[in-house]
């Protein structure tokens, strides 16, 4: 009859030790995996924030939507019949210039019964190129909003959020401002040669060199859906 030969001891002690080997690896490579997948979730994940609680008494936050910022603080007072009829004979006198270009936006409208966005005796930009950030307009802004100058800005193009930005801002009568797209190089170097401005690039207002003495002056500007009018002689730049 047969008989199992005895295995050695050593034989024994190797398979036990290459079996608990094999399961420390495998241990070590899932726990690794585990803890790979928590660091990357970690990572991904927003970082912690306290986040402040309200008094159970205290209102709500309130939030102004879009059509709320559009909306004016309050009703505009309608100009005088009298002054609209000045504005009227203004806008046909010979030394008017007129150009064939409109507001950018009805929301620039100060008039709206004479369908006009009129600014008295605004500063003149006047740009030679796109303006394609808000970036570009603050260091003039800041300037004419602490002189309580009116801005009007002729570009060939006013990048939309620069546009709704302007728009919100003369709604909520936070300033005094007028865009106006003239693509016609033609159209802007009149405009400049009237208002006395030298027409500006997008690296120098980038870098915030526009100085005063490079925007224009008029009496009184305004613009309809579809022209603009230069009224009133033109201011020297130097004593402006």
């Amino acid at each position: 009859m047969w008989q199992a030969e005895a295995v050695d001891p050593w034989i024994v002690g190797l398979v036990a030790l290459v079996v608990v080997g094999i399961g420390v690896i495998v241990f070590g490579a899932l726990s690794d995996r585990a803890k790979n997948r928590r660091r990357a979730a970690e990572m991904l994940a927003p970082p912690q924030r306290s986040i402040p609680r309200l008094a159970a008494d205290a209102p709500g936050p309130r939030y102004l939507s879009d059509l709320q910022a559009r909306r004016p603080p309050a009703p505009t007072t309608p100009r005088p019949r009298s002054e609209q009829d000045t504005v009227t004979q203004q806008l046909s006198w010979p030394e008017t210039i007129k150009i064939g270009v409109g507001y950018a936006s009805r929301d620039f409208v100060t008039d709206p019964a004479a369908g006009w966005a009129l600014l008295d005796g605004p500063a003149v930009l006047i740009c030679a190129d796109e303006i394609g950030s808000i970036r570009e307009l603050l260091p003039t802004l800041e300037k004419l909003m602490a002189a309580k100058v009116p801005l009007v800005v002729v570009a060939p193009a006013i990048a939309r959020e620069v546009r709704a930005t302007l728009e919100v801002n003369r709604i909520r009568r936070l300033l005094a401002v007028l865009a106006v797209e003239a693509d016609d190089e033609v159209d802007r170097q009149r405009l400049a040669e009237r208002s006395g401005a030298t027409i500006t690039i997008r690296s120098d207002r980038q870098a915030g060199y526009v100085l005063p003495s490079h925007l224009g002056r008029v009496d009184r500007w305004v613009s309809t859906k579809q022209d603009s009018f230069l009224i009133g002689e033109r201011v020297d730049r130097a004593s402006a």
